[in-house]
């Protein structure tokens, strides 16, 4: 069925609903419709139950959003009191002219309800109507303010990540052309290509997981062709990338911690990742043997910035662990897909 087709049963279902109200809690009916041709006061009821359904609407389409979240609490108030004057007062001007229509001698006269009650149930509707309005409204904003702060967080995380990215890559082409190795010009085509992949993808919410785990396969490429035999690298992947879709470079900090903190020339080095995918999530697995290494500017602002990256991007959708002993440092994070 329609969205718009939905939403408006929705609203009809609710107002009936206001309607049966009077009739649960004292079991008289809101209108009596058999009576609307014979009793004005039947009719003044049915009036006043269109103003007050039409006042819910001027107040959560005009008034909350132009006078209460505007902060103008006065206005708000004084025409949303107009509203309720209006309101009561309107129906009573139909005795002008609608009760000589409807006085009959032959037409028994059915006594109406009490007044008290009546209105009462008025007051109760219109009370509900502007406090709903306003709570919704409030939530809409309180949301989009809060993920205006995250976007903007992220933001600023993301562009982060191009010279922080750029300074170590452009550090390991450094070495290959300090030995004059022979992969140099190989690499800095490597380079191009990282810089493509980062301009043209690390603004964007999503990218493929296939072009992501490509992207990780050059670098640990990059990092072999650099380090030589003073390294073992193990790197495995299971399952199929092709239909997800994933946080650009959200991975990257945790396999290039790895060689930052794992590495050194003079010890025996063993980085071990793996990456698994299945239908409902990608499993990271990253583990490198803790070395003596010399102390490095900025160090460990990717990982935290890519923590933060993934409490704002997947808050309830991912599980990490940093398991560190004398000897090691672990990584396992897992993040699931969205349904």
């Amino acid at each position: 069925m329609n969205k718009k087709v939905v939403i408006v049963l929705l609203h009809i279902l609710g107002w009936l609903l206001f309607l049966i109200i009077p009739i649960v809690f004292t079991m008289k009916k809101a209108i009596r419709f058999e009576h609307l041709l014979e009793n004005n006061h039947d009719f003044q009821n049915l009036l006043s139950w269109i103003l007050l359904i039409g006042f819910s609407y001027f107040n959560h389409l005009w008034l909350v959003p132009n006078f209460y979240l505007d902060l103008r609490y006065f206005k708000y108030v004084l025409y949303s009191s107009l509203s309720l004057i209006g309101i009561f007062l309107l129906p009573e001007i139909t005795d002008l002219f609608w009760s000589p229509l409807l006085l009959d001698a032959n037409r028994p006269l059915h006594p109406p309800p009490k007044a008290l009650l009546e209105n009462s149930h008025f007051l109760l509707f219109y009370i509900v109507s502007i406090l709903v309005s306003i709570n919704y409204h409030t939530q809409i904003q309180l949301y989009e303010t809060q993920k205006q702060r995250l976007q903007t967080e992220l933001d600023n995380l993301k562009s982060q990540i191009q010279p922080h990215f750029l300074f170590n890559t452009l550090n390991s082409i450094y070495s290959l052309a300090i030995r004059k190795d022979e992969k140099t010009a190989d690499t800095v085509v490597q380079l191009s290509e990282f810089l493509r992949y980062v301009i043209q993808n690390t603004q964007k919410n999503e990218v493929a997981l296939v072009k992501e785990i490509a992207y990780l396969n050059n670098y640990i490429d990059l990092q072999k062709s650099r380090l030589r035999n003073t390294v073992q690298v193990r790197f495995e992947i299971k399952g199929d990338p092709h239909k997800f879709k994933i946080a650009p470079l959200i991975l990257f900090s945790f396999i290039e911690n790895a060689f930052k903190y794992g590495v050194n020339p003079e010890e025996e080095s063993t980085i071990e990742i793996r990456i698994t995918i299945t239908t409902i999530n990608l499993s990271l697995h990253v583990n490198n043997k803790k070395v003596k290494t010399q102390h490095i500017s900025g160090a460990g602002i990717g990982l935290k910035n890519t923590k933060k990256r993934l409490h704002l991007i997947y808050p309830q959708n991912h599980n990490l662990k940093i398991l560190e002993t004398e000897k090691e440092f672990k990584i396992e994070l897992t993040i699931f897909f969205n349904s």
